[in-house]
């Protein structure tokens, strides 16, 4: 080989390793911001919503908040999986209200055992998923068509199995116990260093991986800095949080389920399956993805994660009855996910896109109550910062686009 040609050759520089700007600036133009967007709105809200009114980082808001935060974060979790595969569900909300009702009545009505009518409830929201997912996925009729008949369906159920009287108090039961549970100081400390040691190793595991792959990597002090920001912004909630009642459970239980879906998404091969369906359909099925399984299974866990939130929110405001859910659930957890960034488009979308999206949305609502705003000053504020989070995937699309992504 002459020396020519070896001159001739150009590495990639999506292998070469950059500096912190260069890369920032490469990842700007190749529209792969991920959560920065969402950082940054976060930060700016904060701050904003601080200076006008003291209270809103102080003790007790915070803990309102998490818990607020909480359902409405586990029903953005569902709908970012539909979201994922490009599609929409429009009977989320309800389906987990109708969960939430088929709970309170098989244990104050009929007394069963609060495990069993758990795990009915649960049950019942992976078979909705099922049913609707193969009406999707084989039958072929559209998303939003068998979502929609769902919503109406849903509603029905509901107003049937609550019978003549539609209230249905969850005060005296197990799940307004959970809802109220805080953990003691130590616990909660115990868990944030548990976060923040994982992240870290995770962190550095996945740099060594691909440094001896022959792939660009995190510098290891990037990784350190983003470690300590990590923990500064944890142990900063958990000490404010631990002035008042502490940090809830439903938070908690929040965190780990984006954990656990954060994890299957990221390092299984059903993960990336989802992602691949949700990006390009016909590709998938010719690289040998199960197609029709990948999206019926994702209905599936919509479904239970579904439950889930009916579970949380009657927790949370002790109600099962016919009123516990409504429109703005199922468009808070749309524009949740879609804030976080979470394509509408499907194919790109992390476990976190909702849980931050759902944070940006909660705070955005706590915030204008502290300083007065009504609902619907609320809801269009939100409706300006979601056409904002769609524009700017819109943009991040045409910039994959352009570097032919």
């Amino acid at each position: 080989m002459s020396t020519d040609t070896v001159s001739t050759v150009v590495p990639d520089e999506r292998i070469q390793r950059l500096n912190p700007v260069a890369a920032f600036i490469r990842r700007v133009r190749e529209g792969q911001l991920g959560v920065i967007p969402v950082i940054f709105a976060l930060i700016v809200i904060v701050i904003v919503f601080q200076s006008i009114n003291h209270n809103f980082v102080s003790p007790s808001n915070l803990v309102n908040l998490s818990t607020q935060v909480a359902y409405v974060g586990m029903l953005a979790l569902a709908i970012n999986f539909i979201l994922l595969l490009g599609e929409i569900d429009l009977s989320l909300a309800q389906l987990g209200g109708l969960c939430a009702s088929l709970l309170g009545v098989l244990m104050l009505r009929h007394g069963m055992n609060p495990l069993l009518a758990v795990l009915i409830m649960l049950g019942f929201g992976v078979l909705v998923g099922l049913v609707q997912g193969w009406f999707f996925a084989v039958v072929g009729i559209p998303a939003f068509v068998v979502t929609l008949a769902g919503l109406l369906a849903y509603t029905g159920l509901t107003l049937t199995i609550l019978g003549t009287q539609k209230n249905l108090s969850m005060s005296d039961t197990f799940a307004a116990d959970l809802a109220n549970f805080y953990f003691p100081a130590p616990v909660a400390y115990t868990f944030g260093v548990i976060v923040v040691g994982c992240y870290l190793i995770g962190q550095l595991v996945g740099a060594i991986r691909r440094r001896r792959a022959g792939l660009q990597s995190s510098s290891y002090v990037a990784i350190g800095i983003r470690s300590v920001i990590l923990a500064a912004v944890l142990f900063a909630f958990l000490i404010t949080v631990n002035y008042d009642f502490g940090l809830a459970l439903p938070f908690f239980a929040l965190g780990v389920v984006a954990i656990l879906v954060d994890l299957m998404l990221r390092k299984t091969k059903y993960g990336r399956a989802i992602y691949a369906v949700g990006g390009n359909v016909e590709a998938a099925r010719r690289s040998g993805i199960r197609v029709t399984a990948v999206r019926i299974s994702v209905f599936m866990i919509a479904g239970l994660l579904a439950a889930f939130f009916g579970l949380i929110k009657a927790g949370v405001t002790t109600n099962a009855g016919s009123t516990l859910v409504g429109t703005q659930d199922l468009l808070n957890a749309i524009a949740a996910a879609v804030i976080g960034g979470t394509s509408l488009f499907g194919g790109r979308g992390s476990a976190w896109a909702p849980v931050l999206g759902a944070l940006v949305v909660g705070s955005i609502n706590n915030g204008l109550y502290l300083i007065g705003f009504n609902s619907d000053a609320q809801q269009i504020i939100t409706a300006l910062v979601l056409l904002a989070a769609v524009v700017l995937d819109a943009l991040s699309r045409r910039g994959q686009r352009n570097v032919g992504r």
